[in-house]
């Protein structure tokens, strides 16, 4: 091409391309949102893929706010088996319960914060607390939930709650479909810059090999360049949570235009400023090489 935009113009028609776009980012979003297909909880009914209303989703580039509002408060069944985890056989520990899983999973995916610690006890390695990852599980809770330290009870009842009343909080005494919809505004309200300083600190990792923050779930770090984190997170609500936008942004950037870099001795993290790191396929990227060469790609969906 002669064109003098030919770059733009090039990342725009892949961006364009919306079936592989959907087929390409459905593995991060599967591993963001704990979505699986076998094993686990699946063999007895205790768990719900949500690929169909998350293929569909990346496929008509549902904006991003709405994305998140539709899975921490579900309109229909297409989305719920992301809040309701796995419904482990028999006895599990505090941890494991449904109610927890849930905080887990919408503090780590949507905030960048990692509960796991905290779900236990007050977290020993950053400023989550107990009663916090309780009042995040009592959200979603059908009843009254008990709070455990380390796997034993200690006499005290968890209170809905969100993590940071400066925005908001959420109505305890409301039925629990409500409070869901009351997360899901605070989640995606827009005063809370974490949620899409999350989000973009992802798509930089990806397309970068390291994250403006890392690691990725524990956002309370200091990101080494917080001008452009905070850039990229205000592009992104500007943009009306497109995510294409804010790949686009990326594709099109000096810092992604820049020479490859390979980790060495010396630069062992690889640091992103000097241009993307070197990284191996994925495993889906292998196997799509792999049958693209060799012109021996399955010719059903099942194979």
């Amino acid at each position: 091409s002669t064109s003098p935009n030919k770059r733009a113009e090039l990342v725009r028609a892949l961006l364009a391309d919306d079936i592989s776009y959907a087929d390409h980012w459905l593995t991060f979003f599967n591993d963001l949102l704990r979505n699986d297909y076998s094993g686990t909880g699946f063999i007895t009914g205790g768990r719900q893929q949500i690929s169909g209303w998350l293929y569909e989703a990346l496929l008509t580039n549902k904006p991003y706010d709405q994305f998140a509002r539709e899975l921490i408060a579900p309109a229909n069944a297409g989305s719920q088996g992301y809040i309701d985890g796995i419904r482990w056989r028999g006895e599990v520990s505090a941890g494991q319960t449904v109610e927890i899983q849930f905080a887990q999973s919408v503090a780590q995916s949507f905030l960048g914060i990692n509960m796991k610690c905290a779900s236990c006890h007050d977290s020993f390695i950053d400023r989550w607390k107990l009663d916090e990852a309780y009042g995040l599980a009592a959200i979603y809770s059908t009843r009254p939930l008990e709070i455990h330290r380390c796997d034993k009870p200690i006499g005290r009842q968890a209170v809905a709650a969100w993590m940071f009343p400066e925005i908001g909080q959420i109505d305890a005494a409301a039925p629990r479909e409500e409070r869901l919809r009351q997360l899901a505004g605070l989640m995606t309200h827009p005063d809370n810059g974490r949620f899409t300083r999350n989000i973009v600190n992802r798509l930089w990792y990806k397309l970068m090999g390291r994250g403006i923050v890392h690691p990725l779930d524990a956002m309370q770090s200091p990101p080494s360049n917080a001008d452009l984190l905070d850039q990229l997170a205000v592009e992104l609500s500007d943009r009306k949570y497109d995510l294409k936008e804010v790949l686009f942004l990326i594709a099109t950037s000096h810092a992604y235009q820049a020479p490859v870099v390979v980790r060495t001795k010396d630069n062992a993290s690889g640091s992103s400023w000097l241009g993307p790191v070197a990284r191996r396929m994925t495993a889906e990227q292998f196997i799509d090489a792999v049958w693209q060469l060799t012109d021996a790609a399955p010719s059903a969906m099942d194979a």
